[in-house]
């Protein structure tokens, strides 16, 4: 097998529109791995979400990166290692935050951090852990996951940075308008130690550590792994997802994925609407 290792997404790659996975999608996978191929999920989802996917589509043994390469999950689900803001940047962001009237929240391990309920996290949880009802899932499973997430409202985000030290691993920016290519740019000058990209062609901004990303998080584990990094696949759809389509042996993207992130890819497949992983797994690697 030229290769053994497939990297996925899960928005906009492995996940339709309607949040759910082609049974199609589900079958091409199984055949990978019958084969001797591994599948490891790479996103920008919590630990919970990526483990919940993971789970119903029989990704059972497989590790796991999350938070945009923040976290790495072992092959039975526990946290293997996990990389955290320094104090001092967190401070500055959410100062630059505040100053330029900017929404920002932020993930400690499966809680999601916020300055008030708004729009962008009401219904996260339920987008968090997604019903994938018709993926297979069984609606008691998805309420005893969803039980384990917490949305928690933090009125004094300096007092509690203070106070408890958490182990932020990501930050989601979002607004309304047109304020983020130059809040960007405001961030990259003024605030060392953060990695900055998007899931949603930059209508929101992901931010992790300094010199964490999916493909610096895809290279350590395929350093574990024992498989090289040109002998591994990878796919998605999103500026997230660029560099490592670009240090994979092979990267795919997907039919819906910007013109920009296509130009970085060895291959294009279908979109995720038309089951696009199961189009690459069985044109790209099941030859």
């Amino acid at each position: 097998m030229e290769y053994p290792l497939l990297a996925t997404d899960l928005d906009g790659t492995l996940l339709n529109s309607q949040k759910e996975i082609d049974i199609e999608t589900i079958q091409a996978i199984d055949e990978y791995r019958k084969r001797g191929g591994r599948v490891v999920i790479c996103s920008g989802r919590s630990p919970l979400s990526t483990k919940w996917i993971a789970r119903t589509i029989g990704l059972k043994g497989e590790p796991i990166i999350a938070y945009n390469g923040a976290i790495l999950l072992d092959e039975n689900g526990e946290v293997s290692e996990q990389s955290v803001f320094q104090h001092g940047p967190l401070v500055s962001f959410w100062e630059l935050c505040q100053s330029e009237g900017i929404y920002a929240h932020f993930y400690e391990g499966d809680m999601l951090l916020v300055p008030s309920r708004n729009k962008w996290n009401e219904k996260w949880i339920e987008n968090n852990i997604p019903a994938l009802e018709k993926t297979g899932a069984k609606l008691n499973h998805c309420i005893s996951v969803r039980e384990k997430c917490c949305v928690k409202v933090i009125d004094d985000f300096y007092g509690y940075f203070k106070e408890h030290q958490p182990k932020i691993t990501k930050i989601a920016v979002f607004d309304d308008g047109d304020k983020l290519n130059g809040f960007t740019k405001r961030i990259s000058e003024q605030i060392e130690d953060l990695e900055i990209s998007s899931s949603f062609d930059f209508v929101n901004l992901e931010i992790t550590p300094g010199g964490v990303t999916k493909a610096s998080a895809l290279m350590k584990l395929t350093e574990q792994l024992e498989i090289p990094i040109a002998k591994t696949a990878a796919i998605g759809d999103n500026f997230n997802d660029s560099l490592m389509l670009s240090v994979a042996g092979l990267g795919i993207a997907m039919g819906n994925a910007p013109d920009k992130v296509k130009q970085l890819a060895d291959q294009v497949t279908g979109n995720n609407n038309e089951a696009g992983v199961a189009q690459a797994i069985r044109r790209f690697l099941l030859y």
